[in-house]
């Protein structure tokens, strides 16, 4: 099979798209039709099917070239976001703190210039993942709190909200400390202190550096309706197809192919959403379920890419 590359997305097309964003802000606002409209297509379009794709990163996890999802692994991903979803209505606070938790490394993990495997990478993943949520969290408040009150009350959500405030310094601080200490051991191992490795490790701490300040950009000049969809559809989904399509498949060199495989979970994952929004409109079901759902569907893909995934190919790959 040829080469897995996709010359139409550079690790540099993330930061510069959503820096791009921030700019329609003004013009995007929660109440008219149109975000709403925009919004919804790039969901269906980029941001659902990056994940779509995860019944065939479990088959390459497991060191098989199948794109077929069997049952093992479609009942506990279902179980997963049922088991999540009712926490999150059980136990609102703790599931929150959890989900915001696994959504600050799994956002964090993409953008990082390559999969490290260093504690010191992983820690500097989960910090930018960390301060991206909590620049978009804090800058849009009122925004976050209001849509938080459909699972919990407004007394958790403050606490909540006040708690990722005050962690958003520290959480900087550890991404800056972390590449400041990189920078030391590089300068310090003569390895590495050549015209290659100290550039490539400089542009790294830039390209992060250029997501922080993105989001800020994006989150202090949009509703959060469109910072949140712009980031996670043109920024974070777009660096994670990149990753997954080079990392976690084997069956394709095309990326029309790879993306062609999305749909039917695409599909089907609208389908339970229009399902649910549905019974929700009939009053069969309340408003918190959908949230519920909603939050709870990412929750088997972050631990499935995450955390499964890796530990089967690092069992596979070690001696």
């Amino acid at each position: 099979m040829q080469a897995k590359s996709l010359p139409f997305i550079s690790p540099w097309t993330g930061p510069i798209v959503v820096a791009l964003c921030a700019a329609l802000g003004p013009w995007l606002v929660t109440d008219a039709p149109w975000t709403w409209g925009v919004c919804a297509v790039l969901f269906v379009a980029v941001g659902l099917p990056h994940g779509a794709v995860d019944h065939i990163t479990y088959h390459h996890a497991l060191g098989q070239s199948a794109k077929t999802a069997p049952w093992r692994f479609v009942g506990p991903y279902l179980l997963g976001l049922g088991a999540f979803a009712g926490w999150l209505l059980w136990m609102p606070l703790p599931a929150t703190w959890a989900f915001l938790a696994l959504s600050s490394w799994h956002f964090g993990q993409s953008h990082l210039t390559e999969t490290s495997h260093t504690w010191l990478g992983r820690a500097r993943g989960w910090a930018m993942g960390a301060v991206l949520i909590g620049t978009l969290l804090h800058a849009q408040r009122a925004s976050s709190a209001e849509v938080m009150l459909f699972w919990m009350s407004g007394m958790e959500a403050t606490q909540i909200l006040d708690l990722v405030a005050g962690m958003l310094p520290w959480a900087l601080g550890l991404w800056t400390s972390t590449w400041v200490w990189a920078w030391v051991r590089g300068m310090s191992d003569r390895s590495q202190r050549d015209k290659v490795a100290l550039p490539l490790q400089a542009a790294g701490w830039m390209r992060e550096g250029a997501w922080l300040a993105a989001m800020w950009l994006l989150a202090i000049n949009s509703g959060l309706l469109w910072a949140f969809t712009a980031y996670f559809c043109l920024g974070h989904a777009v660096d994670s197809w990149r990753m997954e399509f080079t990392q976690h498949q084997d069956l394709t060199s095309e990326f029309a192919t790879y993306y062609k495989w999305s749909l039917p979970f695409t599909a089907a994952f609208l389908a339970g959403l229009l399902a649910i929004l549905g019974s929700v409109g009939m009053g069969w079901l309340n408003a918190s379920w959908a949230w519920a759902a909603l939050i709870a569907g990412s929750v088997p893909h972050m631990v499935l890419l995450d955390h499964w995934a890796p530990a089967k190919l690092s069992r596979q790959t070690s001696p």
